[in-house]
Protein backbone atom coordinates (compact mmCIF):
# COMPACT_ATOMS: atom_id res chain seq x y z
CA UNK A 1 0.00 0.00 0.00
CA UNK A 2 2.49 2.93 -1.29
CA UNK A 3 -0.49 5.59 -0.54
CA UNK A 4 -0.32 5.18 3.03
CA UNK A 5 3.18 5.60 3.49
CA UNK A 6 3.94 8.48 0.56
CA UNK A 7 5.10 11.44 2.05
CA UNK A 8 1.75 13.18 2.40
CA UNK A 9 1.16 16.44 0.10
CA UNK A 10 -0.66 19.44 2.23
CA UNK A 11 -1.66 22.67 0.59
CA UNK A 12 -2.55 25.28 2.72
CA UNK A 13 -4.00 28.28 1.97
CA UNK A 14 -3.83 32.27 3.34
CA UNK A 15 -4.00 35.83 3.07
CA UNK A 16 -1.70 38.95 1.22
CA UNK A 17 -1.43 41.93 3.24
CA UNK A 18 -4.48 43.64 1.90
CA UNK A 19 -7.02 40.44 2.76
CA UNK A 20 -6.96 38.57 -0.31
CA UNK A 21 -6.52 34.89 -0.28
CA UNK A 22 -4.15 32.93 -1.79
CA UNK A 23 -2.13 29.49 -1.73
CA UNK A 24 0.40 30.35 1.01
CA UNK A 25 2.16 26.74 0.23
CA UNK A 26 2.04 23.41 -1.10
CA UNK A 27 4.45 20.84 0.11
CA UNK A 28 5.09 17.31 1.21
CA UNK A 29 5.51 16.93 4.37
CA UNK A 30 8.09 14.21 5.66
CA UNK A 31 7.41 11.31 7.91
CA UNK A 32 8.76 11.19 10.87
CA UNK A 33 9.73 7.61 12.70
CA UNK A 34 11.23 7.98 16.05
CA UNK A 35 10.65 4.73 17.18
CA UNK A 36 12.81 3.18 14.15
CA UNK A 37 11.82 2.10 10.42
CA UNK A 38 9.80 -0.99 11.49
CA UNK A 39 7.18 1.28 14.33
CA UNK A 40 4.62 3.95 13.67
CA UNK A 41 5.83 7.04 11.17
CA UNK A 42 4.32 10.63 12.13
CA UNK A 43 3.56 13.56 9.79
CA UNK A 44 2.67 16.74 11.71
CA UNK A 45 1.28 19.49 9.56
CA UNK A 46 -0.20 22.10 11.92
CA UNK A 47 0.16 23.10 15.69
CA UNK A 48 -2.02 26.23 16.85
CA UNK A 49 -1.25 27.14 20.38
CA UNK A 50 -4.70 28.75 21.42
CA UNK A 51 -7.92 28.17 19.79
CA UNK A 52 -9.73 30.68 18.67
CA UNK A 53 -6.54 30.89 16.11
CA UNK A 54 -5.50 33.80 14.29
CA UNK A 55 -6.09 33.34 10.56
CA UNK A 56 -3.77 35.59 9.95
CA UNK A 57 -0.63 33.53 11.54
CA UNK A 58 0.81 31.22 8.74
CA UNK A 59 0.92 27.52 9.52
CA UNK A 60 4.35 26.39 10.63
CA UNK A 61 6.08 23.13 9.41
CA UNK A 62 6.85 20.77 12.41
CA UNK A 63 9.05 17.79 10.86
CA UNK A 64 10.35 15.74 13.15
CA UNK A 65 8.06 15.93 16.00
CA UNK A 66 5.66 13.36 17.75
CA UNK A 67 2.22 14.67 17.87
CA UNK A 68 0.98 16.17 21.07
CA UNK A 69 -1.20 19.27 21.54
CA UNK A 70 -0.85 21.92 23.27
CA UNK A 71 -2.84 22.04 26.39
CA UNK A 72 -5.38 24.96 24.98
CA UNK A 73 -4.55 24.40 21.26
CA UNK A 74 -5.35 22.36 18.31
CA UNK A 75 -2.65 19.40 16.42
CA UNK A 76 -3.34 18.31 12.82
CA UNK A 77 -1.78 15.32 11.70
CA UNK A 78 -1.15 11.58 11.09
CA UNK A 79 0.25 8.44 11.72
CA UNK A 80 1.13 5.35 10.10
CA UNK A 81 0.92 2.15 11.54
CA UNK A 82 3.02 -0.72 10.16
CA UNK A 83 0.87 -4.29 9.30
CA UNK A 84 1.75 -6.28 12.46
CA UNK A 85 2.30 -3.40 14.91
CA UNK A 86 0.43 -2.88 18.30
CA UNK A 87 1.05 0.84 19.54
CA UNK A 88 1.79 0.52 23.09
CA UNK A 89 -1.21 1.47 25.92
CA UNK A 90 -1.16 5.49 25.98
CA UNK A 91 -2.74 8.41 26.96
CA UNK A 92 -3.05 11.75 25.37
CA UNK A 93 -4.36 15.32 26.96
CA UNK A 94 -6.28 15.92 24.37
CA UNK A 95 -9.55 15.26 21.90
CA UNK A 96 -8.71 13.32 19.03
CA UNK A 97 -10.78 13.12 16.26
CA UNK A 98 -9.50 10.63 13.78
CA UNK A 99 -10.18 9.43 10.47
CA UNK A 100 -9.32 6.38 8.95
CA UNK A 101 -7.71 6.91 5.61
CA UNK A 102 -5.92 3.41 4.52
CA UNK A 103 -6.10 -0.03 6.04
CA UNK A 104 -7.97 -0.90 9.58
CA UNK A 105 -6.74 -0.79 12.80
CA UNK A 106 -8.56 -1.95 16.17
CA UNK A 107 -8.58 0.45 19.09
CA UNK A 108 -8.18 -1.36 22.24
CA UNK A 109 -8.90 0.85 25.80
CA UNK A 110 -7.33 -0.14 29.12
CA UNK A 111 -10.64 -2.47 30.57
CA UNK A 112 -10.52 -4.56 27.14
CA UNK A 113 -13.18 -3.35 24.81
CA UNK A 114 -11.96 -3.20 21.38
CA UNK A 115 -13.21 -2.01 18.12
CA UNK A 116 -11.83 -2.94 14.61
CA UNK A 117 -12.11 0.58 12.51
CA UNK A 118 -11.38 0.60 8.81
CA UNK A 119 -10.83 3.09 5.77
CA UNK A 120 -13.56 5.54 5.80
CA UNK A 121 -14.45 5.51 9.07
CA UNK A 122 -13.96 7.91 12.15
CA UNK A 123 -13.16 7.71 15.61
CA UNK A 124 -13.34 10.19 18.70
CA UNK A 125 -10.77 9.40 21.09
CA UNK A 126 -11.49 11.30 24.66
CA UNK A 127 -8.53 11.06 26.28
CA UNK A 128 -8.88 7.22 27.09
CA UNK A 129 -5.82 4.95 27.79
CA UNK A 130 -5.95 3.15 24.65
CA UNK A 131 -3.54 1.31 22.26
CA UNK A 132 -3.73 0.67 18.14
CA UNK A 133 -3.58 -2.61 16.92
CA UNK A 134 -2.98 -3.54 13.12
CA UNK A 135 -2.79 -7.15 12.68
CA UNK A 136 -3.62 -7.05 8.77
CA UNK A 137 -0.62 -7.19 6.20
CA UNK A 138 -1.45 -3.41 5.05
CA UNK A 139 0.13 -0.08 6.75
CA UNK A 140 -3.03 1.59 8.34
CA UNK A 141 -2.89 5.63 7.70
CA UNK A 142 -5.05 7.55 10.32
CA UNK A 143 -5.43 11.75 10.18
CA UNK A 144 -6.06 13.15 13.45
CA UNK A 145 -7.26 16.66 14.48
CA UNK A 146 -6.28 16.61 18.25
CA UNK A 147 -8.10 19.85 20.35
CA UNK A 148 -6.42 20.00 23.52
CA UNK A 149 -8.12 19.21 27.21
CA UNK A 150 -8.52 19.67 30.52
CA UNK A 151 -7.00 16.24 32.25
CA UNK A 152 -9.75 13.55 33.43
CA UNK A 153 -10.36 13.98 37.21
CA UNK A 154 -11.75 10.66 38.11
CA UNK A 155 -14.54 10.41 41.20
CA UNK A 156 -11.53 10.75 43.97
CA UNK A 157 -10.46 13.93 42.35
CA UNK A 158 -7.21 12.03 41.14
CA UNK A 159 -6.37 13.68 37.57
CA UNK A 160 -5.48 10.96 35.21
CA UNK A 161 -1.79 12.11 33.00
CA UNK A 162 -1.00 11.62 29.70
CA UNK A 163 1.60 8.63 28.56
CA UNK A 164 3.79 8.11 26.07
CA UNK A 165 4.46 4.81 24.52
CA UNK A 166 7.69 3.40 25.17
CA UNK A 167 10.11 2.92 22.75
CA UNK A 168 9.51 -0.66 22.17
CA UNK A 169 7.02 -2.89 20.56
Amino acid sequence: MSSAISHPRVVVTGHDEAGISLIASDRKVPLFSPFGPAASSFAVFDVRSAVPVNNIDSAQEHAGIIPRCPPNGTTFCLSNIPPHFTVPMHRTLSLDYAIVMAGQIVIKVENGDERTVRAGEFIIQAGASHQWINNTDDTCRIAFVMVGAEKIRVADGTELEGTVPSLKN
